[in-house]
């Protein structure tokens, strides 16, 4: 059943203790309120009003003396309905630029300082998936004829991926017909996804299965070999420690939930490509990111790459109450920081 929209009151009392609990960390009382809002009503008036609240799900009263605490279902609406995004000051993008632009050409590098500078100043656990192979486009191909019947197959994808395989091949394979391997594929499939590569050249070996002797069904032969099995994408992970500065963590059971969805990723690995297939900033609250594994806390993801072809994804976890008016910019930027890198040197 929908829930009946708050009245103004109603809107103004939640949202005064979201934004003191976000600063606090602290159960807020009805004085709290009173005396840091510009409501003209009695903390009596105001009790009333979170017990109102309290009733319809917004709030929760961890202890009977103490004041009550949003629960999901408050920060959702309020993060719906209130909050407005703090844009990033100059020198805090300047300083992640800067930071961000030390990092060397391998992309692994640059997503690992991505994700670094992203927790040093969030204050959260941040991740950064690295892209996955068949979702990027084919730049280039080279073989290398190591020795008879053995081939170094080395695909540069977009994004500055770089794909090795080691490949067995028939013994008559000289290394000029490893140039023209690469320069068949090369001309034919250039900018095509690895996906879409796969597909079509499993439809091209169908339609000419008698003619696999030839140059042609030897490359593709070839380029079988080489995308066969991908490897899951990597995952870069910095921050864990900051946890430690975090009150909801200092429960046991809150830090062993985090740490053991980091620990196994497989759950993390599938919210995080639902963020590229929407292609938008994603915001996980509570039971939302029950999908992720970390149902108490909250999760931002925002995709990176080019317009209709997201490469990864940046995410930032923390606790409920994570000061979401300025995590949400810092992860965009960062995602906007890497796809820029991304596409100045590849």
């Amino acid at each position: 059943m929908r829930d009946t929209p708050l009245i103004q009151r109603e809107l103004e009392v939640l949202t005064a203790i979201v934004e003191d609990y976000i600063a606090k960390a602290q159960p807020v009382g009805s004085r709290t309120v009173s005396k840091g809002s510009a409501m003209r009503l009695s903390p009596a008036s105001i009790r009333n009003t979170m017990s109102d609240l309290t009733d319809k799900g917004y709030l929760e009263q961890p202890h009977t003396s103490a004041g009550r605490i949003p629960t999901a279902k408050a920060f959702r609406l309020y993060l719906d309905q209130v909050m407005r995004l703090r844009p990033l000051t100059g020198s805090v993008k300047e300083m992640m630029s800067s930071s961000l632009g030390q990092a060397g050409l391998e992309i692994d590098d640059i997503l690992r300082r991505a994700s670094r500078v992203l927790s040093t100043v969030s204050k959260q656990v941040c991740m950064v998936l690295a892209p996955r192979h068949a979702l990027a486009r084919w730049r280039q191909i080279d073989f290398v004829l190591l020795r008879p019947g053995l081939v170094m197959a080395i695909l540069v994808l977009q994004g500055g991926l770089v794909q090795k395989r080691l490949v067995t091949v028939d013994d008559s394979i000289t290394a000029d017909s490893l140039v023209h391997f690469g320069n068949y594929l090369n001309h034919h499939f250039q900018n095509l996804t690895v996906a879409e590569v796969r597909t079509r050249i499993i439809a091209e070996m169908a339609a000419a299965e008698r003619e696999l002797s030839t140059l042609t069904g030897r490359a593709l032969l070839l380029a079988v070999d080489t995308f066969a099995n991908a490897e899951a994408p990597q995952m870069y992970v910095e921050g864990t420690l900051n946890m430690l500065s975090q009150p909801e963590f200092s429960d046991v059971g809150s830090m062993r939930e985090v740490l053991g969805a980091l620990e196994d990723r497989t759950r993390l690995l599938e919210v995080l490509d639902k963020t590229m297939e929407e292609y938008r900033t994603v915001v996980m609250l509570g039971e939302e990111a029950q999908a992720a594994g970390v149902s108490g806390c909250g999760l931002v993801s925002s995709p990176y790459g080019g317009q209709g072809t997201p490469l990864g994804a940046v995410s930032v976890i923390g606790p409920l109450r994570m000061d979401y008016a300025e995590v949400v910019p810092l992860v965009n930027y960062t995602a906007q920081l890497i796809t820029a890198m991304l596409g100045k040197h590849f």
